[in-house]
């Protein structure tokens, strides 16, 4: 029955994406370190992160099941791969940072991490990633299965990751140098940098993060403008090129101590 839905592109049960799903759910895809590892973490209320996972991931398939069309549970399934895809860019650009002031403006909306104080964040981020290593190779192995996964879809994701991890990269790096210099107790100047990172850099970073959601809309219900999107990257290429001149300037002109 489940071919034929395939073949008809007829919407899943929840209890037909459960039993596609199942033996992932029985024994997580993971590398035997990290698989034993996530075992072993276990919170206070004697849940494993490994149960932990699958609960958030059969929740995830039943918001897929409950989508009306199979073109409706395709869609559904990418945008959620989307964002497991997103928290392992954000795992990957921020791993080597361990000042939490640089990166936890990305998390500190999320009430996974707002139950805990920021010296906890770097554990929570790596379970996180984790979690969503483990939904993302299941839902791609779903969506392989059922919903038409094709490998110029994959493609589209990994320029989706691509794109999101040169935002991070420009953003971080700035609020690295920022934090250098209150490290180096240079307030004044770690103050100028971030009020021309507001003004200047900010900004850039808002529109690109705005393209990002319309290559994110396009891989879930449809597919990539490659040119228009193309273009768009263009000239904001060209922009950050003419704003790293007046960055410089500006953190040239600061007075030196």
């Amino acid at each position: 029955m489940t071919i034929l839905k395939r073949l008809l592109k007829r919407p899943l049960t929840s209890a037909d994406l459960h039993r596609l799903a199942g033996h992932n759910m029985m024994k997580p895809p993971l590398p035997k370190a990290m698989f034993e590892a996530a075992a072993s973490l276990v919170g206070k209320s004697g849940v494993s992160l490994l149960d932990y996972w699958r609960k958030a991931f059969s929740i995830q398939l039943d918001e897929i099941a409950a989508q009306k069309t199979w073109q409706g549970q395709r869609a559904r399934l990418l945008k959620l791969v989307l964002t497991e895809q997103g928290w392992c860019d954000v795992f990957a650009s921020t791993n080597d940072i361990e000042a939490p002031g640089v990166w936890g403006h990305l998390v500190s909306e999320v009430e996974l991490f707002t139950a805990f104080s920021k010296e906890h964040w770097k554990g929570i981020l790596l379970q996180r990633y984790i979690i969503a290593l483990l939904s993302a190779a299941c839902l791609e192995e779903l969506a392989a299965k059922i919903y038409a996964f094709s490998r110029i879809k994959k493609l589209e994701l990994d320029l989706h990751s691509e794109y999101y991890r040169e935002i991070l990269k420009l953003d971080l790096q700035i609020n690295m140098m920022i934090d250098e210099m209150v490290d180096a107790y240079d307030d004044e100047e770690a103050l100028e940098l971030a009020g021309v990172k507001d003004d200047v850099i900010n900004p850039l970073i808002a529109d690109q993060y705005k393209l990002l959601a319309l290559v994110a809309e396009q891989i879930a219900n449809s597919q990539i403008d490659i040119a228009s999107v193309k273009e768009k990257i263009d000239a904001f290429d060209v922009r950050k090129r003419e704003l790293a001149a007046v960055f410089l300037a500006s953190v040239q002109e600061s007075p030196v101590t």
